[in-house]
């Protein structure tokens, strides 16, 4: 079997119809096939590659950390100078309440972590999401997803998620009592790039809409 075949018959596609364009070589925004025809890369993997492929950086960094060691022990157990040093960078951007970090493989990862976080210290169940949100496919992330496109097949799914439209202010009346958290996407990739209103009474106001940049 050739390559394409070997994907077709051993590899679990993510749709019907996968693209099928084989790698050769990426290098910054470019990609090129096995045949050395040139692309630009508008996807990023998905904006994974925010740096592009094979920063200059990026590759020396990895480099040096083969010359060290990979993977030791599960984080949080064993004291890692990469990590310590990343999560001392992240945490000096966040709020000084806000000092610990919890890595994860993924996206969906993080939401699922966030959601057994929120419930733990709330002792809570409700949480609110938005309609056309995304967050990832694993259970927990597909019931906070606000599309039926993506959710359909895999009901029932977590019980006490309450669906609001993003940028409606009235979204606050949902909160109450039994709220363990309020989980958003700072900009609605999957619904188009929706940005927030910073100030809806502000907008009201002067007939003009604030976003972030």
């Amino acid at each position: 079997m050739n390559i394409r075949e070997i994907f077709l018959k051993h590899i679990s596609a993510t749709s019907p119809f996968p693209m099928m364009f084989e790698i050769g070589k990426a290098q910054g925004t470019l990609l090129w096939d096995i045949k050395g025809k040139e692309y630009i890369d508008l996807i990023g993997g998905i904006s994974v590659a925010n740096t592009g492929h094979r920063h200059p950086k990026v590759i020396s960094a990895i480099k040096n950390q083969l010359d060290n060691y990979l993977h030791v022990m599960v984080y949080g157990e064993y004291i890692s100078t990469p990590q310590c040093k990343y999560a001392e960078k992240i945490t000096s951007l966040l709020p000084s309440k806000l000092q610990s970090v919890y890595f994860t493989n993924s996206g969906a990862e993080a939401i699922e972590g966030s959601m057994k976080l929120a419930k733990r210290v709330t002792n809570r169940t409700k949480m609110i999401a938005f309609n056309q949100a995304y967050h990832g496919s694993t259970q927990g992330a597909l019931s906070l997803i606000g599309s039926e496109y993506w959710r359909q097949a895999y009901r029932p799914l977590l019980p006490d998620i309450y669906h609001g439209n993003f940028n409606d202010a009235n979204i606050i009346n949902e909160i109450d009592k039994n709220t363990a958290c309020i989980i958003l996407e700072v900009i609605q990739g999957e619904a188009g790039v929706v940005a927030p209103i910073l100030d809806q009474a502000w907008g009201r106001q002067s007939g003009r809409r604030s976003y972030y940049s």
